[in-house]
């Protein structure tokens, strides 16, 4: 019987499949305490977006796999899993849609104006129809910034479903599907663009992509969406932006840092719509990130290739 600790979280089919196997799985819910205490003698961490880092990973004495709630690694101290010979496995593909689609509902949410009009209605009655009018996608260009199995699904369904000239900047992709345009001029990408939404890995290249610089280069009526991570955008420049007028609206479902800090400005720009790292939350991504997720730590102490094996 092997021992796996659940960081935080997760839909209870991808539990019951270590369970059904014999296996004691023990759960954290983001409980540091339980975590520091708990990873010492576990044979494999079943993470989400919690930091493990050498220094608390290298208090993992039995470690045989660290299996990835999802796709965005940074969380996780590669380098150090490396060293050690510990497999890091990714759930891939499996929140994918879920993700695209969020992207999707903060453009079109931004673009209509729901917020502020919504909260307007409560407040002012129906004088709120006399808002400042919203802005139609069709025919728009839209620039993915990151052309991966998420960025791929958000620029087909903008090129397929809304009619949108898709632009798409990413140095690791030679081909794109039909309707997405290649570009290798980021600065280009942004001039040109409506929406920009972002949809890659966070690197040491990708890092603060959109700086107080790359943001000025948006067009004052555009619209930026981040369901990738936080640290890409310069967000205290992307709040000058946005109070300004610079920018007209921006969706964030990531942040840095992450949670954002009780009575944060940010939650008083009525042009940003925030979502706490919500994209991924739908039943179906859900039960398929869990499933994946623990079958990855099952073939892995079988001797299997997992599906998704990073190192």
């Amino acid at each position: 019987m092997a021992k796996i600790l659940v960081t935080e979280n997760v839909h209870p089919v991808g539990p019951d499949l270590l369970k059904a196997a014999g296996h004691q799985v023990v759960f954290a819910d983001r409980d540091m305490d339980i975590i520091r205490r708990e990873i010492v003698d576990a044979d494999a961490v079943f993470v989400r977006i919690i930091d493990l880092d050498e220094a608390l990973l290298s208090t993992a004495k039995k470690l045989k796999i660290v299996s990835k709630h999802g796709v965005g690694y940074d969380n996780i101290d590669i380098e150090y899993c490396k060293r050690r010979g510990i497999p890091v496995t990714l759930a891939l593909n499996a929140n994918s849609q879920s993700v695209a689609e969020h992207a999707i509902a903060l453009m079109m949410a931004l673009a209509k104006n729901l917020v502020p009009v919504s909260r307007a209605y409560a407040q002012i009655g129906f004088a709120a129809k006399n808002s400042a009018p919203g802005m139609e996608v069709w025919g728009k260009t839209v620039g993915v910034i990151g052309l991966g199995h998420i960025g791929t699904r958000f620029a087909r369904m903008c090129a397929g479903g809304f009619g949108m000239k898709v632009l798409a900047y990413d140095p690791y992709v030679k081909t794109a599907p039909e309707g997405v345009t290649l570009t290798d001029d980021l600065e280009g990408l942004l001039r040109q663009s409506d929406v920009v939404s972002l949809h890659c890995n966070l690197t040491d290249e990708t890092r603060r992509i959109l700086n107080k610089e790359r943001l000025a280069l948006m067009k004052p009526t555009a619209i930026l969406i981040n369901c990738a991570r936080g640290p890409m955008v310069d967000e205290e420049a992307l709040a000058e932006a946005l109070q300004s007028g610079q920018l007209a609206g921006a969706g964030l479902d990531v942040t840095d840092p992450e949670p954002v800090p009780e009575g944060s400005p940010l939650f008083q720009i009525p042009n940003l719509i925030i979502t706490p790292h919500y994209a991924p939350t739908t039943r179906e991504a859900s039960s398929r990130v869990s499933e994946i997720g623990c079958q990855n730590i099952l073939d892995v102490f079988a001797g299997k290739d997992p599906e998704g094996r990073l190192v």
